[in-house]
């Protein structure tokens, strides 16, 4: 019985050889196009939704340090992304205050508004957008950055990045100063705020010709 079992099928085999041989090579031939057009079909792009997104208008941020105000930031607008940590304001203006040397805290009763009016400002910083990394006290500006010191100067760049911790402003590309009818340009510059100490990167020196002619 198993004999005939066996001679049976491989006598089918033979029969349908043929057959068989087109139908595993369509098998495969559907196999390789599925493949194919599953691999080169691009894959729908998901939109992305961030988690914990606050929408706020008109913020206000305000930085002690030995309760005097150190910095103090207002915006327009700020989104806070709760994924990433960062806060990112629109139409920004942030005033950096004179620090004192001394230990000699205000008295603790004194409001803000009495605290802030004997403070001196050192720099005034407007851009189009300013993004604050939270506890790290940075903010990076861009877009029409202009920052005017207590000496009158002004600068103008489109990038800057304050960072309060080391008292410093960075400017890492070019600017173009102005300050007593003269204009300077240079390719990077680094601010010490508290010491008023500021080195620009190749300078490179013009004069107004209002200036030259009351110099003559």
């Amino acid at each position: 019985m198993e004999n005939q079992v066996i001679h049976t099928y491989s006598s089918f085999l033979r029969e349908n050889r043929k057959e068989l041989l087109a139908l595993l090579l369509l098998g495969a031939l559907a196999g390789a196009a599925y493949y194919f057009f599953s691999f080169s079909l691009p894959a729908q792009i998901k939109p992305h939704e961030e988690k914990g997104v606050l929408d706020l208008y008109q913020i206000t941020v305000n930085d002690y340090q030995m309760e005097r105000i150190k910095w103090k930031l207002k915006g327009k607008r700020a989104l806070i992304s709760e994924k990433s940590k960062l806060m990112r304001i629109e139409q920004v203006i942030i005033w950096v205050y004179a620090q004192d040397n001394s230990t000699t805290k205000p008295p603790a009763d004194l409001s803000e508004k009495e605290i802030m009016p004997t403070q001196k400002v050192e720099l005034v910083i407007t851009a189009n957008q300013g993004l604050i990394e939270r506890h790290d006290n940075r903010v990076t500006l861009s877009g029409n950055v202009v920052l005017l010191r207590d000496d009158g100067s002004e600068i103008f760049t489109e990038t800057a990045i304050y960072d309060a911790k080391k008292d410093t402003l960075t400017i890492p590309k070019p600017l173009r100063m102005i300050r007593e009818g003269h204009t300077m340009h240079g390719s990077g510059l680094i601010y010490q705020v508290s010491t008023g100490k500021l080195n620009l990167k190749n300078p490179l020196l013009l004069r107004h010709a209002g200036a030259a002619k009351n110099e003559n």
